[in-house]
């Protein structure tokens, strides 16, 4: 008996244990094709097919992302009622505020001469609500905002493909932006 035991541990010792890859899921979404998003309002720009706008009020619009299980916010200020120096506080705010359990944010700036148009993108970077930041202004007449929300817990990992395929989106938005 015990010369069984001593086989088995010489047998199942010389084993050595292989590490097994990382599994990831292959998350594909649709190639995007966009077309003008043309609505009764001070703006206007190309949208992806995939996502679905919906009017809230005043300007202000979701593009749902049904697919995704995401919005899209978007809300437009006219800078002649509204200051452009609170605006940015306010954007300001929402970051420190979604950005509370991010382990960093990822800043893009964007700007456009040629159509007066400057603004900022930030992906926050870990378990927020809300991911995905941006605005775009003239800084004399108008003001444009966006947050991207899933009706998913937060966890960045599993959402990562999703934030980055809006973020594509949110900067073909931003390159077609025109003010009327």
């Amino acid at each position: 008996m015990t010369r069984f035991v001593i086989l088995a541990f010489i047998i199942l010792g010389c084993q050595s244990p292989t590490p097994k890859p990382k599994a990831q899921f292959e998350l594909k979404y649709p190639t995007p094709h966009y077309k003008p998003l043309l609505i009764d309002c001070s703006y206007s720009f190309e949208q992806n097919l995939l996502a679905v706008p919906q009017t809230l009020s005043d300007c202000g619009l979701t593009l749902d992302y049904p697919a995704l299980s995401a919005k899209l916010y978007l809300t437009y200020f006219d800078l002649i009622t509204f200051s452009l120096d609170t605006l940015l506080l306010d954007f300001d705010k929402r970051l420190k505020m979604f950005g509370k359990e991010a382990f960093q944010m990822e800043e893009s700036t964007f700007e456009n001469k040629a159509q007066n148009l400057f603004g900022s993108c930030v992906v926050i970077v870990g378990d927020s609500p809300s991911n995905l930041h941006f605005f775009v202004t003239d800084t004399k007449k108008h003001y444009l905002t966006g947050s991207l929300l899933f009706n998913a817990a937060p966890n960045y990992d599993s959402l990562a493909p999703a934030i980055a395929y809006v973020k594509s989106d949110v900067q073909k938005l931003l390159e077609t932006l025109r003010w009327d």
